[in-house]
């Protein structure tokens, strides 16, 4: 904002009657400046909203400068950068924008026969004014970038949560699709072997013998449909809690020998038909509060991180997870496989978010980002990564746990 004491009477009689008689002329000439300068405006804007655009310009900048009000610039400033930051434009045209209005006067003046020492001091005025309002206009442009940035990187972690949690519904409908298809012949079979004692019995022809094998029958096909339905529903079982746990994002209490175990199984989908193992090592039974949902996503993340970028294609990869107890309020969760290891450089990166790999075969680069912020975010932890080439990774994960029964 200019100080009004800053104008001298003479300038400001000078300024007043000169943006009366020539606005249409310094809104015009502005307008050109900023269309002939800004590439990017090309045939991509009618020269009727630029010169709106410029026409708000010269009141915001016509009242801060005459009569210290800077409202209006303000006001222009969180239009002009609003409507901008969710589009594809470019900082140079920005502000090229907010520069019209003192080009616009620059051009006319240049056209009047005026003192030179008073265009000298007018465009000294006009110099600080425009620094002014582009340092504030920066600041505030990058806020709301900076805004767009975070909730654009939120909409595609939520994605990416999603879509981790559509795998596992389609994983674990796949392996739930076995023990059922079993115990449904299991049933079938006894249905049949039911209706032929029936009609053995109905005829007066059913043997000691028949009621034998009919009986043997029945017990196998019991046991196999027992078996496999409880198999079915210990997936479901799993697969119920890690879903409601991702979807959450509750504390809950925990045994997390048995946790863990619940969410290998949910996962199972992941690696079972492939060559790789993966194996949970527990010293203790330990319980207690903690964000279950954040530990599976993570635990999900990593693994299907390791299948997809650590292993060598029909060469069986190990992943070992072991759980062990630092102090009464601290766990240590050790992830390892025995793959091609990164690089110093994969190293370095491997948090950023669209860090990848694997550009153009299914990897999107937010998996480990996702696992850095669930762990510092809502396990309140950290996490250090160890790896070399042809040795494998190592990640560690650090976090407090609760212990009372009421968190």
């Amino acid at each position: 904002m200019i100080d009004e004491r800053a104008l001298r009477p003479e300038v400001r009689s000078f300024l007043e009657e000169f943006l009366t008689t020539h606005r249409e002329e310094i809104i015009d000439r502005g307008t050109d400046w900023i269309i002939d300068s800004a590439v990017d405006l090309r045939g991509r804007r009618p020269r009727s909203e630029t010169r709106l655009l410029v026409e708000q310009e010269f009141g915001a900048y016509r009242d801060d400068l005459l009569l210290g009000d800077p409202s209006k610039r303000d006001a222009f400033i969180e239009f002009v950068t609003s409507f901008r930051a969710a589009a594809e434009f470019k900082i140079s045209t920005l502000l090229r924008g907010f520069l019209g209005f003192k080009r616009g006067i620059e051009e006319v003046l240049r056209s009047q026969s005026i003192e030179p020492t008073l265009v000298i001091e007018i465009r000294s005025i006009l110099d600080k004014l425009y620094a002014d309002t582009a340092f504030l206009m920066a600041d505030v442009y990058a806020s709301k970038l900076l805004a767009v940035l975070r909730t654009t990187q939120q909409e595609l972690m939520h994605k990416e949560k999603m879509a981790a949690l559509g795998g596992l519904v389609a994983g674990v409908a796949h392996e739930i699709n076995t023990p059922m298809g079993i115990a449904v012949t299991a049933g079938s079979l006894l249905h049949d072997r039911v209706r032929d004692l029936d009609q053995s019995f109905q005829k007066g022809e059913m043997k000691r013998s028949t009621l034998i094998s009919f009986l043997s029958d029945a017990r196998q096909a019991a046991e196999l449909t027992l078996t496999n339905l409880q198999r079915a529903a210990d997936l479901v079982h799993s697969f119920k809690q890690v879903a409601v746990d991702q979807s959450h994002g509750l504390r809950r209490r925990v045994r997390f020998g048995h946790y863990l175990s619940e969410v290998l199984m949910s996962l199972a989908p992941l690696y079972k038909r492939t060559h790789h193992t993966v194996n949970l090592h527990v010293a203790e039974e330990i319980e207690g509060d903690v964000h279950a949902g954040a530990i599976a996503q993570i635990l999900g993340n990593l693994i299907q991180n390791a299948i997809t970028h650590a292993f060598v294609e029909d060469k069986p990869g190990q992943i070992s997870l072991t759980l062990r107890r630092l102090s009464s309020t601290d766990l240590e969760l050790v992830i390892s496989d025995n793959g091609r290891g990164m690089t110093t450089e994969e190293r370095a990166r491997i948090f950023e978010p669209f860090f990848t790999t694997r550009r153009g075969q299914g990897g999107s680069g937010l998996g480990m980002h996702i696992v850095h912020n669930l762990v510092t975010e809502l396990l309140k932890g950290t996490i250090s990564v160890q790896s070399q080439p042809g040795v494998g990774t190592q990640i560690t994960l650090r976090f407090p746990i609760g212990n009372d029964q009421n968190p």
